[in-house]
């Protein structure tokens, strides 16, 4: 990511402190939108809150590109949509985006299309992860670089909030 264009806001200004009980001003934000240029010239757009009632734990990304889509959802996230606008017209079926489902990555069910694996086997895939890293004497994903790398996207994204305008992502590969 070279550079990100953001916007947040704090709609409650007041809270009640959990332990001491007493009503202060905050210094959290609420909301956040951000566009994000890459070098390659590609965009995205990022977006979260803290007060979208209706999904407790809404994390889809979708990714668009010049010839398929791609969408994914933790509410079903053992599967991908996908779609190619490079298949044959019927198996468009003449729509502007047909979705086809493709089954990730799952062994606590065989790949059964109705079986949903739940949140907490993510966490038996993470340990799965890193005791291959171990045994392969390489280091899991995601790394402590990694994070430092995201926090480089979270510091630019808060400056522009400030400044309101584009900001570089520094220190980033």
């Amino acid at each position: 990511m070279e550079q990100v264009n953001a916007m947040t806001e704090t709609f409650v200004k007041r809270r009640k402190h959990t332990v001491t009980g007493k009503v202060e001003k905050v210094g959290i934000d609420d909301a956040c939108a951000f566009l994000a240029r890459f070098k390659n010239g590609s965009l995205a757009t990022f977006e979260s809150t803290r007060y979208a009632r209706g999904h407790k734990a809404l994390y889809t990304f979708e990714i668009n590109g010049e010839h398929a889509s791609i969408f994914w959802d933790l509410h079903d996230l053992h599967r991908l949509q996908y779609f190619d606008h490079r298949d044959e017209g019927r198996v468009r079926a003449g729509a502007a985006f047909m979705l086809r489902t493709v089954i990730t990555r799952t062994w606590i069910n065989g790949g059964c299309r109705d079986c949903q694996i739940g949140y907490e086997h993510t966490f038996v895939h993470q340990l799965a992860d890193f005791l291959q890293g171990l045994a392969k004497r390489k280091p899991a994903s995601p790394t402590f670089r990694d994070a430092l790398e995201t926090q480089y996207v979270c510091d630019a994204v808060l400056k522009s909030a400030k400044t309101s305008r584009w900001e570089k992502v520094t220190n980033a590969k």
